[in-house]
């Protein structure tokens, strides 16, 4: 099967998308929850050969090389696992990971960390805000990319918010149908694998009227095993090209200014 790798006319439709309000969010009516955790890692790691994966007759990655740099981060309050990808063949087992792990119902502050399949189980939310730490999320803003470099539109400023912001947010992974009936892979291709998009939604650090939302229009999510999904968005395909928006106005229909894009890479697990 042909793949079509990561299209930038897909862009504006998910920037455009998730204007629901911010407070709003993350409310799903079905859910499944029980012991889920959500992992961040850093280093990012990708063993899959996207190259088979995508099988249009251009060279991605071919998994052997799977280490790379990720511009989203943990708040290392709660250690999460060292190692990935080690479920046994096809995969080799990676080490040497400095992982923040946040746990469905921990942490409870005004509100518990949240971290569950919800919507039937298409849509991956993990909400830190009101949990007690507090729990956050760092996103670092130093690779702005702009059409010149192959971006779909202008280029941020690798100043803003001083280059990175760290915050509890709204992170969701959209998914056209339920996690939990993707097949888990059964090789390094991972045919298997499914496209997704994804939202994270945080509050101006000084401007409690102002929301933000980072939006990455195309990611690959595999199902490592029964339990274990992988979330990769990092240059093998261009999936870690990221739009910052400024939302601004009324919660329901907010005025919203793209700042500019960014390389915003990240490996992530979700585990039940």
């Amino acid at each position: 099967m042909v793949r079509r790798p990561f299209v930038w006319v897909l862009m504006l439709g998910v920037l455009l998308a998730g204007v629901v309000p911010y407070v709003l969010l993350g409310k799903p009516g079905s859910a499944t929850v029980a012991n889920m955790t959500f992992n961040i890692f850093n280093p990012g790691a990708d063993e899959q050969n996207t190259t088979a994966f995508y099988n249009n007759g251009t060279a991605f990655c071919d998994g052997t090389s799977p280490k790379f740099s990720i511009a989203t981060f943990g708040d290392g309050r709660v250690a999460g696992p060292l190692t990935a990808y080690d479920m046994g063949s096809p995969w080799t087992l990676a080490t040497g990971f400095a992982t923040t792990s946040y746990t469905n119902g921990a942490n409870c502050g005004t509100n518990c960390l949240k971290v569950e399949f919800g919507s039937k189980n298409t849509v991956l939310t993990v909400d830190t805000r009101g949990a007690s730490g507090p729990r956050t999320i760092q996103v670092n803003f130093n690779q702005p990319c702009g059409t010149t470099q192959g971006c779909p539109g202008p280029a941020g400023s690798a100043s803003v918010f001083g280059g990175s912001v760290k915050t509890p947010g709204l992170l969701e992974v959209f998914l056209d149908f339920a996690y939990t009936s993707m097949a888990v892979c059964n090789s390094t291709a991972c045919p298997e694998a499914q496209p997704a998009f994804a939202k994270f939604w945080f509050a101006d650090p000084t401007d409690a009227s102002v929301t933000w939302r980072i939006d990455w229009s195309h990611l690959r999510v595999l199902r490592l095993s029964a339990n274990t999904w992988y979330f990769l968005a990092d240059a093998c395909d261009g999936s870690q090209v990221a739009g910052l928006s400024k939302l601004s106005g009324s919660r329901t229909q907010p005025k919203t200014v793209l700042n500019g894009y960014y390389k915003i890479p990240f490996f992530v697990s979700a585990v039940q």
